[in-house]
């Protein structure tokens, strides 16, 4: 296999497994939870919570301490593994707390060292679509998760069998990658000249309101959307397969979104995602019916990804030299509305029985963010380039620290 191609599937791989596994598999194993585990809608509200705790501390300690990148990596994915089965192999919401905030900062850990990884090793391959390939590990791990929960529920298949056999297919994942996770920078790298980076658009105190404003909104259907699905379709077998839809949108528009950059600058897209974001949250309030939660699915599904993409597109417009502290800006705010948002979430749907009103109340928070982004700078002007101009330029002193992508 050519190399750039083993990179970006390793890429892919690593982000599959700490976003899609180590983040978003409580999300269709929830139902299953409350139905044989006895947890309550509020129990899982802290564990997504705590889970969140975890990676905001992780993306903390990436900016802050100087992490060696392949023991980083390695250990991150043990972790993983680690964590995963541990949730099916003890009982209680004091080990689910432990083993979701692990879950939580080794995920964190294997984004930002393994986004660095990747593009540092794609970057002297100039080709977008195998960078756009990486982001898509989020989509395939909440696809492949999805789509096996769903099909295993029929069987009946319990909650703690489901978390340890993920387990289990990490510490694959893991083998199949280990030794390339060894591999050095290509010699061309360090040579290559740094892509010209775009004008930024806004100020960065509205990019920063805007995606802590996002990371509350978008994780309460992210957290609940099977939990929503069944509660407005009282389709329990039907209720599981909106989260592997989830996943598939947002590897579409992942794979589309280098082309699109290319003449829509990067505030606009996120208005346009948050557009699509309070879409689908109102096709769940005004259309609770099957075709209904479809599309609110691939609205809000399809946009997760790319929000982060743009909106670390431009913090590197905003800060060219070093983005560090900006991301570690913005990693911070998107971390607090994670952890806020789960909280509040399930408590306000026990207390009215409904998630009317967390729904209504991501949308308000959705359109707030939507005018911030389009907030622009006197001196703005519209720039249309591609997803290249998205890579990290990363020198060998920058990959021992490993701290430039979140």
């Amino acid at each position: 296999m050519r190399n750039p191609l083993r990179f970006a599937l390793t890429g892919m791989t690593l982000l599959a497994l700490s976003l899609g596994i180590g983040r978003f598999l409580l999300t269709p194993l929830l139902p299953i939870m409350q139905a044989d585990a006895g947890l309550s809608l509020v129990g899982g509200g802290w564990l997504a919570s705590v889970n969140n705790l975890g990676y905001l501390a992780g993306a903390l300690l990436c900016t802050l301490v100087p992490l060696r990148p392949l023991p980083a990596l390695r250990w991150g994915l043990v972790a993983i593994a680690l964590s995963t089965m541990g949730m099916g192999l003890t009982h209680g919401m004091a080990f689910w707390l432990f083993w979701r905030v692990l879950a939580g900062v080794a995920a964190a850990v294997l984004v930002v060292h393994g986004i660095a990884w990747s593009l540092a090793r794609l970057h002297a391959s100039h080709h977008s679509m195998l960078e756009a390939l990486v982001f898509t590990g989020t989509g395939v791990g909440i696809v492949v998760s999805g789509v096996l929960v769903a099909g295993l529920q029929p069987l009946g298949v319990r909650s703690s069998a489901s978390w340890i056999g993920f387990g289990l297919a990490c510490v694959v994942a893991t083998v199949m990658v280990w030794r390339t996770l060894a591999a050095p920078l290509p010699a061309t790298t360090a040579r290559t000249a740094p892509a010209r980076l775009p004008s930024a658009t806004g100020p960065a105190w509205t990019l920063i309101v805007a995606y802590g404003l996002i990371g509350f909104g978008y994780v309460i259907p992210a957290t609940f959307l099977p939990v929503i699905a069944g509660e407005r379709l009282h389709l329990p077998a039907l209720r599981e397969w909106f989260w592997p839809l989830y996943g598939a949108a947002t590897i579409a528009l992942t794979l589309l979104l280098p082309r699109i950059l290319r003449s829509v600058d990067n505030r606009r897209a996120l208005a346009a995602a948050c557009a699509s974001m309070g879409a689908g949250i109102a096709l769940c309030l005004i259309w609770p019916s099957i075709v209904g939660l479809i599309l609110a699915t691939i609205l809000i599904g399809s946009v997760t990804m790319p929000i982060v993409m743009v909106v670390m597109r431009e913090a590197r417009a905003l800060a060219p030299h070093d983005p560090t502290r900006l991301i570690a800006t913005l990693t911070t705010v998107f971390g607090v509305g994670q952890i806020i948002g789960p909280l509040s979430a399930a408590w306000l749907a026990a207390r009215q029985h409904s998630f009317d009103e967390p729904l209504l109340l991501a949308m308000a928070v959705l359109v707030i963010a939507l005018g911030l982004a389009l907030v622009r700078s006197r001196d703005a002007r519209a720039i249309g380039t591609s997803l290249p101009d998205a890579r990290c330029e990363v020198q060998d002193r920058q990959e021992s620290s490993g701290r430039e992508c979140v």
